[in-house]
């Protein structure tokens, strides 16, 4: 009754779905449709669904919520104990499909705003939200900081792009790969 349907418009592969291909998740089942990032149009609705509805676009957030634990009261929705977490493409099937079955949709999903480009909105799913909150909050960068990224991968250079908004003296990105740091 709290989820949702989704056609799945945009996805992206993390590098949590290559370490599962590669056998470093052995907890998650073979068979499992992977991905947990994704943007798409809603299908339909459970009947306890009150923040969107069908023909809605959406943000899927990689991190499902309950919306009513301790944690998902304090925003820490990654840590929910009422039935979330991680669960797209580990505990149950993804978004590298058609269709994506979304849990506790008006906590796990966001309405796309209109002149977001599928490709750009996609980003807010994972990786942005990432890099800001686990990097750039976390690290508490501040004006005039020295800010040192290690690995200028996705999740690198979106912790470059956001945490610019601290407007930090300079930004070092380190990486082994000389195509990434180009990119950075």
């Amino acid at each position: 009754p709290t989820d949702a349907i989704v056609r799945v418009d945009a996805t992206t592969v993390c590098g949590t779905d290559l370490h599962i291909l590669r056998g470093e998740l052995p907890e998650v089942k073979p068979g499992t449709v992977l991905g947990h990032e994704a943007v798409g149009e809603v299908m339909d609705v459970g009947r306890e669904v009150h923040s969107m509805g069908p023909g809605d676009q959406v943000i899927v957030s990689s991190v499902t919520a309950c919306g009513h634990c301790q944690f998902c009261r304090d925003s820490m929705f990654g840590q929910c104990r009422g039935g979330g977490g991680w669960i797209l493409g580990d505990l149950i099937n993804g978004t590298q499909a058609e269709f994506v079955r979304v849990p506790f949709a008006d906590y796990s999903t966001r309405r796309t705003p209109g002149t977001l480009a599928l490709d750009d909105a996609v980003l807010f799913s994972e990786v942005l939200p990432t890099a800001y909150e686990v990097g750039v909050r976390n690290g508490h960068v501040s004006p005039g900081d020295t800010v040192v990224v290690v690995g200028a991968g996705p999740i690198g250079l979106a912790a470059i792009i956001t945490a610019r908004i601290y407007s930090p003296r300079r930004i070092i990105a380190v990486d082994l790969s000389s195509s990434r740091l180009e990119a950075a």
